[in-house]
């Protein structure tokens, strides 16, 4: 009786820690899709005669799909993405110590190659680093200064981003992610106002293999 508790711990032991290596070691596509919040840091607007202002930004909120292909422990996507921020107020600068209300919103629309790696625990968690680079469609929706309407503008510029995460398979085909990533777009330009744009976006996903 003894000898088969200890051969049924056995089983039930390696069963488990193959179903860790399996669940992500499979080659197979996959679809994911996320969504979670956006952290947009303040961005310094430059004109063409060197004047600048710091634009500050609310919390905002961030999606994006996926579609990918992994090899063992490597995988590769492509990625759609948007992510929008309402503008908050204007300071420094110019400005001096002055702060004034700033109105509308940025919003950001990616598309993105991105490859990650995954750790294998030997367990359903899974975590994974990666990197990513495209382009982005950055726009400037409504923006106001202390109500007075300054305009409408966008422009398409490189990106890329930085990821890291943290996976649990809940079975051979579907896991749920935490997923970080640091999203940076190269100044985009606004009727000659350059822009810095970058964020940290912090999401919830869902994957699944084919």
């Amino acid at each position: 009786m003894m000898r088969r508790k200890v051969i049924l711990a056995a089983i039930g032991t390696c069963t488990s820690l193959l179903y860790g290596a399996t669940a992500f070691a499979a080659d197979a596509p996959y679809l994911s899709a996320m969504l979670g919040t956006s952290l947009l840091n303040d961005s310094t607007l430059t004109d063409s005669a060197g004047n600048s202002v710091d634009l500050e930004f609310d919390a905002g909120w961030n999606l994006a799909v996926m579609a990918g292909y992994k090899f063992s422990m490597a995988r590769i996507e492509g990625e759609i993405g948007y992510q929008q921020n309402d503008a908050d107020k204007f300071s420094g600068g110019i400005l001096g110590p002055l702060t004034v209300n700033a109105g509308g919103d940025v919003d950001i629309l990616r598309f993105m190659v991105n490859g990650y790696y995954d750790f294998n625990t030997r367990t359903p968690w899974v975590p994974y680093i990666g990197a990513g680079i495209g382009f982005a469609n950055v726009s400037v929706n409504d923006l106001t200064v202390n109500d007075y309407r300054v305009g409408d503008d966008d422009d398409t510029v490189f990106a890329y981003q930085l990821a890291a995460g943290l996976g649990y398979a809940l079975n051979n085909t579907t896991t749920l992610f935490v997923d970080y990533r640091y999203f940076s777009a190269e100044d985009p330009d606004f009727s000659g106002t350059e822009a810095e744009v970058d964020s940290h976006n912090i999401s919830l996903g869902l994957q699944v293999s084919f």
